[in-house]
């Protein structure tokens, strides 16, 4: 009992279909971002909220029956407009913010692009029905009630950007797929995202990927899914580096072997160094930035293998050349304790992404996940040239953004404490189609069935909220 669906191509983001209201849902697009707890988009009342860059029109509370703000006793109530709502917002690092109140409506993620599918109210889905719900015209089975934010004013990003809010996805009881999982329409406190990537960003929708809700789908992956420690128990999720490496002569995949250790060029850092304030997962930011501890040494290696000085400024490169980059080669801390049932089987030396028998680490199942340069280059089609997106500047935490997530399907298993990494292309809309399906295609008939059996198991740095 999961649900996948389709993600899109934003400016460097990635963004789901949200569709809210009745008796006619209406589609907001929101950014998939695991650096925020609350889901939020422009409301009507909203004005210069970027309706002329964002992908649909600001949603219209007015014309949903299911729409209710919260009332003054569900929130720390204040004053807004003369009346009194509960009154959220939020400031990041950047400089871009937004204000709204807290409300609530029906909602589903995914389903076809452009058609709502009906819905007949809250869904109940359990652990011990097994459905295949890749299938857009199934995402109205996983309909729940969503606290929100309805926004009146955004500023900056929120402005320019192509969806039209955000959808957060941290580990906080406000994050959607929490609730999704407290009103029961998902069995399981887990999700996954699969990050592929496109030059070009249609309004219209450019497919970008796949988001699976309540679980992972293996069909997605190339190689086995081995698991990294979450380390942190609640907001963000981050991991434990144990080393980074560049490896000479690019290449997309992670797996390495003894012989492989020759292109392997280690950047001289201490665990201490490489963890100061911790290394995050984020989708929410676009690209990766490290530890300004880690500019010297990869300054230093990518010139011994480049003959060039590392920079941003934008380069003429081939495609030829891009791929013979060097690729950024990360290990992380492999999950400890007992097993779940879930991990590879056999050696780990035989299998992808981990460390094996390689001098890479000292224990053979820590994690190594790859970012090759078609991830970190970032191609401008405009100006036909490639800017490199891996930065070494932060005083204190690392990110891990978007596009050192792509080509991985990341499976965020909050109740074990585990972030899982598989190599996939994420071709969400091959493997729909070879099932029958269609992003985009309207359903024939839709049929909305309660499926209701008992049983149920169980930044800092970039945000602050305000009110």
């Amino acid at each position: 009992q999961q649900q996948m669906g389709a993600l899109y191509q934003g400016y460097g983001t990635h963004y789901v279909d949200l569709w809210l209201g009745s008796p006619t849902p209406q589609r907001q697009t929101v950014i998939v971002d695991t650096g925020s707890g609350v889901t939020a988009f422009p409301c009507e009342e909203c004005e210069g909220c970027g309706d002329a860059y964002h992908t649909d029109n600001y949603f219209k509370q007015s014309q949903s029956t299911t729409f209710r703000p919260l009332e003054c006793h569900e929130c720390d109530c204040r004053d807004m407009a003369g009346s009194k709502k509960c009154r959220i917002g939020v400031m990041y690092a950047e400089g871009s913010s937004w204000s709204a109140y807290e409300a609530l409506d029906l909602c589903y993620a995914g389903g076809p692009h452009d058609v709502a599918l009906s819905v007949d109210g809250p869904m109940t889905n359990t652990e011990n029905i097994v459905i295949d719900h890749i299938n857009p015209v199934d995402a109205s089975q996983f309909a729940f009630e969503l606290a929100f934010g309805c926004q009146v004013s955004i500023t900056g990003l929120f402005i320019t950007q192509l969806a039209d809010g955000i959808m957060g996805m941290k580990n906080e009881k406000t994050a959607f797929w929490k609730q999704m999982h407290l009103k029961n329409a998902i069995p399981r406190p887990q999700f996954s995202l699969c990050f592929s990537r496109s030059n070009e960003a249609e309004k219209d929708g450019t497919g970008a990927g796949a988001m699976t809700l309540g679980g992972v789908d293996p069909r997605l992956h190339m190689s086995p899914m081995v698991f990294a420690k979450n380390v942190k128990a609640s907001g963000f999720y981050a991991v434990h580096l144990k080393a980074v490496y560049l490896r000479d002569g690019g290449g997309l995949s992670a797996q390495t072997t003894q012989d492989d250790m020759g292109k392997m060029h280690k950047l001289g850092l201490s665990e201490a160094q490489l963890n100061r304030g911790n290394v995050i997962v984020d989708s929410g930011t676009t690209d990766t930035y490290f530890s300004s501890a880690l500019a010297g040494p990869f300054n230093q290696v990518w010139k011994e293998l480049t003959g060039t000085t590392y920079s941003h400024d934008p380069v003429s490169l081939t495609a030829e050349q891009i791929g013979a980059l060097p690729t950024i080669i990360l290990v992380l801390s492999g999950m400890d304790g007992d097993p779940v049932g879930d991990e590879p089987i056999g050696e780990p030396e035989d299998v992808p992404n981990y460390a094996g028998n390689t001098d890479l680490s000292d224990n053979p199942r820590d994690v190594v996940i790859a970012i090759p340069a078609a991830h970190y280059m970032e191609y401008d089609p405009d100006t036909r040239e490639y800017v490199p997106r891996f930065y070494t500047q932060e005083s204190n935490a690392s990110i891990l953004g978007a596009n050192a997530m792509m080509g991985h399907d990341i499976f965020f298993d909050v109740a074990r404490g585990r972030v899982g990494f598989a190599e996939s292309n994420c071709d969400y809309a091959s493997l729909i189609s070879s099932e029958g399906g269609s992003i985009s295609k309207p359903p024939v008939q839709t049929v909305s069935t309660n499926i209701d059996v008992p049983g149920k198991v169980p930044e800092e740095q970039e945000e602050a909220k305000v009110g």
